[in-house]
């Protein structure tokens, strides 16, 4: 029975382990900025207090941004160019992404 649980118990945390966590916490958010979340606690939008950056994308602080409800990034405002796709993406716009994190639209550079 020891073996049993020993054995369980890595099982557990080996999945754990690969699972992949996006959960975002509200201290990015602007103190005075309105604050939304999902159901699920996961936060929803806010206006950023200091530029962020999730996966390589780094957002503009002051201003707003979009997570889905699992905390991966839905849109916000690019603070720097960046490439995505082989798409070149302009400063200071939007970037959006599907659900599932991949690249959905931006405005391109000129």
């Amino acid at each position: 029975m020891y073996l049993f649980k020993v054995v369980f118990g890595l099982s557990i945390l080996l999945l754990l382990a690969v699972i992949p966590a996006y959960a975002i916490d509200q201290s990015i958010c602007d103190s005075g900025s309105k604050v939304a979340f999902y159901p699920n606690g996961s936060l929803r939008t806010c206006v950023l207090k200091d530029s962020f950056r999730s996966d390589g994308i780094k957002c503009t602080e002051h201003r707003a941004i979009h997570f889905y409800n699992d905390g991966r990034l839905e849109t916000c405002e690019l603070a720097e160019s960046t490439t995505v796709s082989g798409q070149k993406c302009k400063e200071f716009a939007p970037i959006f992404f599907y659900p599932d994190g991949k690249f959905k639209s931006c405005v391109k550079t000129d």
